[in-house]
């Protein structure tokens, strides 16, 4: 059984991490968790008999004994809690992307020398795309000259994640390609050994003031007269009877009454026109 810390019990640490070891308590047990929001720090605790930090600077200065950390926080704070980690001797995955540039790519990098570093770059581990690198690799298709590759996000995913919601704004998250693409990249640079040219074409041109429909108020929920033919508005697609991912994830209580509250004032209820994205 592996022993780990984790860093951040937000939607990945808690859902996906959290719950794989409470699936898999012979394999996974998080001793530890570091996590400034209270309410989500105590929730892992009580879940995981977990000792619980507001920071992660804090956990690892009590050096827990701990085999391996999981770091699991926005896009943009990976760099310094991994290296940290890694220069403390343990053993860390880190979730995707490692780093928003290459500065901090590098850092991660040049820390994990002489140690173990993972990137969660979980596609690797899916029999489809093992298949697929084992037909690449092994010559059948001859020599590979050029690669199209395409990602095809559902028109929800995209409105949930890169317009209303944590990945909307590069600045504060991390570009469109590393958030949503990067596990593609690795795809390619798996299956390819090498890759020479990598060419990316996008633009913001569809989410935008000049699209909304006529009358389209500022939220879903302030009875927009659009609300009945558009495809995003939000009532329609998190006060529902599912409850799964992404809704799980714009409200820790997931009764009707707080994800509508959640609606109201929070980032998930605002018209897709006017969210202010600029990925």
């Amino acid at each position: 059984m592996i022993k780990a810390a984790l860093f951040g019990a937000g939607q990945r640490g808690h859902d996906v991490y959290g719950a794989y070891a409470m699936r898999h308590p012979q394999r996974l047990r998080f001793t530890a968790v570091a996590e400034p929001d209270e309410r989500r720090r105590s929730r892992f605790v009580d879940e995981h008999g977990a000792a619980g930090y507001p920071d992660w600077r804090d956990l690892l200065a009590d050096r827990p004994p701990v085999d391996a950390v999981v770091v699991a926080t926005p896009d943009r704070l990976h760099v310094e809690p991994a290296v940290a980690a890694l220069d403390l001797g343990y053993a860390v995955l880190v979730e995707k992307p490692v780093a928003v540039d290459p500065d901090g790519l590098r850092r991660v990098y040049a820390a994990a020398d002489g140690g173990i570093l993972h990137v969660a770059h979980v596609l690797r581990a899916t029999p489809l795309f093992e298949a697929v690198h084992r037909i690449v690799t092994s010559g059948r298709l001859g020599e590979i000259l050029n690669v199209s590759h395409r990602e095809n996000v559902a028109f929800w995913h995209f409105a949930h994640s890169y317009v209303r919601g944590n990945w909307n704004r590069e600045e504060e998250s991390s570009p469109f390609l590393l958030a949503k693409a990067c596990h593609d990249l690795d795809i390619l640079t798996w299956n390819l050994g090498s890759v020479t040219t990598v060419t990316s074409l996008g633009s913001l041109t569809f989410f935008t003031p000049d699209h909304a429909p006529p009358g389209a108020t500022g939220r879903c929920t302030d009875d927009c007269p659009a609300a009945e033919h558009c495809p995003f508005d939000a009532r329609r697609f998190y006060l529902g009877d599912y409850t799964g991912w992404p809704v799980s994830t714009i409200s820790d209580d997931l009764d009707v009454s707080s994800r509508l509250e959640a609606l109201q004032t929070g980032p998930y209820g605002r018209c897709v026109f006017a969210a202010g994205n600029d990925v």
